[in-house]
């Protein structure tokens, strides 16, 4: 078996950094220049400093929230899902009778729905003669017809309900 030796420099990750020494001489000059303006323009350095506190502030509530959330998060997906399994395992399938009942309350609804659009139809034609009655006020009998109508309207549906109520 052959080897293949490969002459490449080592990639450090520090290599391109300048040596220690010059980097806190650079540290130390930017805080030299930084505290020189801060004793020039005080009420600047005052709304600095506290800024940066605020950013800090936020940062850290930031991170705090993030830590709290994961860990709540971490910490319950356990229970829950020992509590979905557990339901899933207990979980029975309905019954016929369940099924039954299900089935005739849908009917019912329907049935529910289908009333009220009767209801509302009824109504809408119920007041239609009186709305003709107002417009043609001058023919007395179309305004003696519509309202002998709209009386034996109402009469003959209470009738009927009651009869198929008894």
């Amino acid at each position: 078996m052959w080897l293949i030796t490969l002459n490449l420099p080592l990639a450090l990750p520090w290599a391109s950094l300048p040596d220690s020494l010059d980097t806190l001489g650079s540290l130390a000059a930017q805080l030299q220049s930084a505290i020189t303006a801060a004793v020039s323009h005080p009420i600047r350095a005052i709304a600095a400093v506290v800024l940066t506190i605020t950013l800090l502030q936020i940062i850290a509530d930031l991170i705090k929230r993030a830590l709290k959330a994961g860990l709540t998060f971490v910490l319950k997906l356990p229970l829950a899902l020992s509590q979905w399994l557990w339901r899933r395992a207990t979980m029975t399938p309905p019954t016929e009778e369940e099924v039954q009942i299900s089935q005739l309350m849908a009917r019912l609804d329907a049935l529910r729905q289908e009333q009220d659009q009767v209801v509302a139809e009824i109504k809408s034609l119920l007041a239609l003669p009186k709305a003709v009655s107002t417009d043609l006020a001058t023919s007395d009998t179309i305004d003696s017809s519509a309202k002998a109508n709209a009386q034996a309207m109402p009469t003959v549906a209470t009738a009927k309900s009651q009869a198929d109520f008894n």
